[in-house]
């Protein structure tokens, strides 16, 4: 059942979803403060694997460094190159590309070509700037403030479940990045509403779920959804797959949002993850990483229908983002031209509770709180 019996307030105006001057006060209020998910540990899996990543005008490198993982600003402390632009890769050498200054795990230098070209050298200048790193079972997530809410503290109730589900007997399966021509709270909100379906997944989905099927749970710092699935020939071929790779079936899809930005949805047979990045007022970043069930029964032929459901989850759960994403221009066009407040249904009251914690955020009566020192503030 729907929490709420009555239509509620569309928070949020339109000009929110296109002002310059908003999006600053997101990214201030709502985005600095917070933790960033940036990759698993399957992305970074051995020695000298790194990634790159833009976070609000932070160019961040995460790197495994001797098997532990270490988060910097991009930047070189010589001279202000980036270390690298690629997106991802690996060296054992970490060091800067313009003039091949190295650096340690702790940001310090570790050696310099010409090193008594720069004596008395300053070391306390010459380091990277470092920023914390945890991990939730095997995703990694970056923050740009040195004090602040620990990882589970962000989270809150759903760390544990996200610890145990991003990690085996699921594995990494795919990852994809797709660039949204759309302001970043349109992807959310689409997909904390079941409204949309009928049009944008008649196939893949259908009709949306009864009323009694849908469990709500509301919270300001996040929202879950729950639903027992439907009995049809291809669920039940799946859930039979699950059952031989050694784990039992609970017949449940659950969606839950931890404000700001962060997506996580399970089945029986995947995980995925989805971190939506604001690149500006009306541009965003959405990174996903699809786990899969691999059983822990070992041998060929479990190893075989792994694969299998690998292949045909990819395919279903990247058709479905990509049906999601048909609307997102037309939405942000409309976004522009409406005159109107618009209105929240029950259905999708998730989207309500998520505009309420924009709004808060970044009201006009919130009194700012001046930044903790370490706190990386936006470029002017």
């Amino acid at each position: 059942m729907f929490v709420h019996q009555s239509q509620l307030r569309h928070l949020l105006t339109p000009d929110q979803y296109c002002s310059v001057r908003h999006y600053r006060t997101e990214v201030e209020r709502v985005f600095l403060p917070s933790w960033h998910l940036v990759g698993t540990r399957a992305d970074l899996a051995r020695h000298g694997d790194f990634l790159t990543i833009e976070l609000f005008d932070h160019p961040v490198l995460v790197r495994n460094i001797d098997g532990e993982i270490h988060a910097f600003l991009n930047v070189c402390a010589h001279r202000h190159c980036l270390l690298t632009s690629e997106p991802r890769g690996s060296d054992p050498n970490f060091r800067c590309q313009y003039h091949g200054w190295e650096y340690n795990c702790d940001g310090r230098t570790a050696r310099i070509p010409d090193a008594q070209s720069f004596r008395p050298f300053d070391r306390e200048n010459a380091q990277l700037r470092k920023f914390r790193v945890a991990l939730c079972g095997e995703a990694v997530f970056v923050s740009l403030v040195d004090d602040g809410p620990t990882l589970a503290e962000h989270l809150g109730p759903y760390y544990e479940s996200m610890a145990s589900s991003f990690a085996p007997p699921f594995r990494q399966a795919v990852r994809w990045t797709h660039d949204l021509p759309c302001n970043w709270k349109i992807p959310v909100e689409i997909s904390l509403e079941s409204y949309h379906i009928p049009c944008v997944h008649p196939e893949t989905f259908g009709d949306f779920p009864d009323e009694e099927d849908c469990h709500h749970q509301l919270n300001e710092k996040y929202s879950s959804f729950r639903v027992i699935e439907g009995q049809d020939w291809l669920r039940s071929l799946g859930y039979w797959a699950v059952r031989k790779l050694g784990s039992t079936p609970t017949h449940e899809y659950v969606h839950h949002h931890a404000h700001p930005n962060l997506l996580f949805s399970s089945m029986d047979m995947y995980r995925l993850m989805i971190a939506i990045v604001p690149t500006s007022p009306t541009t965003c970043r959405q990174l996903s990483w699809l786990y899969t069930l691999r059983g822990p029964k070992p041998g060929r032929v479990p190893e075989v229908m792994s694969r299998i459901m690998q292949r045909f989850v990819a395919k279903e759960a990247l058709q479905i983002l990509l049906e999601d994403m048909s609307v997102f221009a037309d939405v942000q066009r409309g976004m522009r031209a409406s005159i109107r407040q618009g209105v929240i249904g029950t259905r999708e009251e998730r989207v309500y509770v998520f505009q309420k914690f924009v709004s808060d955020a970044c009201s006009e009566d919130r009194v700012d709180v001046p930044h903790e020192a370490g706190m990386a503030s936006p470029p002017e």
